[in-house]
């Protein structure tokens, strides 16, 4: 409901500078814990998708060509993700409700 969204900005504004900071710290860690979720996501989806053999150390062409594009993939749609929920915090393209 709308009556339960919580805009951070008014919430920032009724604390204490130090109760803002720890929430500010708390924030970044947040998005830090989420950027090493998304990155290990793409670890282990790639390496399952093309990674088939352990025949040397390092990838054959194949193998790196698959991980390339495996890459590029994940972080497209991540960006795209990102940009729709953004979109979507904002109350879409009309704008914020």
């Amino acid at each position: 409901a709308d009556g339960e969204k919580m805009d951070i900005n008014a919430v920032l504004a009724s604390v204490s500078e130090r109760e803002r900071q720890e929430l500010m710290l708390t924030f970044e860690e947040m998005q830090l814990k989420e950027q090493y979720t998304t990155y290990n996501g793409l670890v282990e989806r790639c390496f399952a998708n093309c990674v088939t053999t352990f025949r040397s150390k390092s990838l054959d062409e194949r193998e790196e060509k698959c991980v390339s594009r495996c890459t590029h993939k994940f972080i497209k749609a991540v960006a795209r993700a990102g940009q729709s929920l953004s979109t979507m915090g904002m109350g879409g393209p009309a704008g914020p409700p």
